[in-house]
């Protein structure tokens, strides 16, 4: 999107920094869990006190790995959020200069009605879609796939057996997404629409109560709401059957990975440490399968918005 590379290119050191801090916290993240599978694995097999030494330096070791994982969570929540606001401000100042700096004969062509709808529709969403989406798409797809090729690593099998559902869940993401974002921008035409239509009614207040005008107009604004009802209906229950899907598959992965998985530490094939590895994992595998619809729809309502306000977005350079 252009209008993310704007921003970012105007804020790049510190979007690197917070880049940076997230991907720290994820990799510490995986630090912690395979010392959870080592210290399993010693527990079980009697090696913690197997050098005079070893217990202290692996529970010293346990000990940094959990300071580091809070700080840099804290750090990169902090720097995210404060990277979100600054370019929902860059965004809100850069509506603002688009019409401080137009032309009064375009200014005199747009109606009062759909540019307040635009502010209180498109740029609020594209704001909560920044504080709300932005670092935190990118750290979920990060850590699934940092998540699978960790456990890859530890078993190509059961990896590959227990992430199967996710190719029918991002195709069908794909294509019901498009869909979303079709309605979204039916959606948000009608209330521009029926916002335009009553900043007319109030210039022509006097002229329609002179002339008994009320039916006539009653009719074009029922027609709207009609148009704008049934395109939120439809996007829904697009999004309805999208999260119920995404709900079942959802479940398959963890399924598999308990049947197959079980059965696999039982004949000796993979260890506790390893097995209980790839059930801790598994929520950061199967989360971002259940949140990938959502994500997918708010990224095609984010499209959406950005297009309505295309042309009207004037970022300092």
């Amino acid at each position: 999107m252009n209008l993310i590379k704007s921003l970012i290119r105007q804020h790049k050191y510190l979007f690197i920094i917070a880049v940076f801090l997230t991907l720290l916290s994820i990799f510490l993240n995986l630090c912690w869990n395979k010392y959870l599978m080592e210290l399993l694995d010693r527990l079980t097999g009697s090696l913690v006190f197997s050098a005079p030494d070893g217990a202290p330096c692996f529970i010293q070791q346990g000990i940094w790995i959990v300071l580091l994982l809070a700080l840099s969570e804290f750090a990169s929540a902090y720097l995210a959020a404060r990277v979100c606001e600054i370019f929902a401000h860059d965004l809100r100042m850069g509506y603002v200069r688009y019409f401080l700096q137009s032309d009064i004969r375009i200014l005199s062509k747009l109606r009062a009605g759909e540019e307040q709808s635009a502010m209180q529709n498109e740029l609020a969403d594209i704001s909560n879609y920044f504080h709300e989406n932005l670092f935190s798409f990118m750290k979920q797809f990060v850590t699934f796939t940092v998540t699978v090729l960790f456990l890859f690593c530890q078993n190509r099998k059961l990896t590959l057996l227990s992430t199967l559902p996710v190719v029918p869940l991002i195709a069908y993401c794909f294509f019901t997404g498009r869909i979303i974002k079709g309605y979204t921008e039916q959606c948000q035409k009608c209330k521009k629409q029926m916002n335009g239509l009553a900043d007319v009614l109030l210039e022509l207040f006097p002229v329609i109560w002179v002339y008994d005008a009320y039916r006539l107009m009653r009719h074009t604004i029922d027609a709207y709401i009609r148009e704008w009802k049934s395109a939120n209906i439809k996007k829904e229950q697009v999004s309805a059957r999208l999260m119920s899907l995404s709900g079942l598959l959802s479940f398959l992965p963890l399924l598999l990975l308990l049947g197959l998985g079980g059965t696999m530490m039982v004949m000796g094939e993979i260890s506790i440490g390893t097995f209980y590895i790839f059930i801790n994992l598994s929520g950061q595998v199967s989360g971002f399968l259940q949140n990938m619809p959502n994500i997918y729809a708010g990224f095609r309502k984010f499209e959406a918005s950005v297009g309505g306000l295309e042309g009207k977005l004037a970022l300092k350079k």
